[in-house]
């Protein structure tokens, strides 16, 4: 009897482990995503001056933020889609700064469709199960 409670432990503890995974990192790429479109829309409004102050703060922010979370991200999700992620907002960040609207563009696009992607695979649904 004692191994079954301990054996229902194990798995209740598991179990909570894994939706407080799920939760975090719908949380942490929902609110880049948001950061993200808000820094396409500063990009939208501005092509003629992408390198404006408030353009590259938003970018800022949104590096420091994703440098924070990215060591978590690295333990709780594939590697290499972390990596990704990490490329496209490294050179967002670099064409913001030098001043290159058409890659900032497609940088910035291209960062949030990517977090769509991950989102999706994230929360398990049948699809992704089977």
């Amino acid at each position: 009897m004692k191994k079954m409670i301990v054996i229902l432990v194990v798995f209740a503890l598991t179990v909570c482990a894994m939706a407080c995974e799920i939760v975090f990192v719908n949380k942490f790429y929902t609110e880049l995503q948001a950061d993200l479109e808000e820094i396409a829309a500063s990009i939208s409004d501005n092509e003629e001056n992408v390198d404006n102050a408030y353009t590259v703060s938003l970018c800022d922010e949104l590096t420091d933020r994703w440098e924070k979370g990215k060591r978590t991200l690295l333990m709780l999700q594939n590697h290499n889609t972390v990596r990704g992620l990490d490329d496209k907002i490294i050179s967002l960040a670099a064409v913001i700064k030098s001043n290159n609207y058409n890659d900032a563009v497609i940088f910035a696009y291209s960062a949030i469709n990517y977090i769509d992607d991950v989102l999706l695979d994230s929360v398990p649904y049948l699809s992704n199960l089977l």
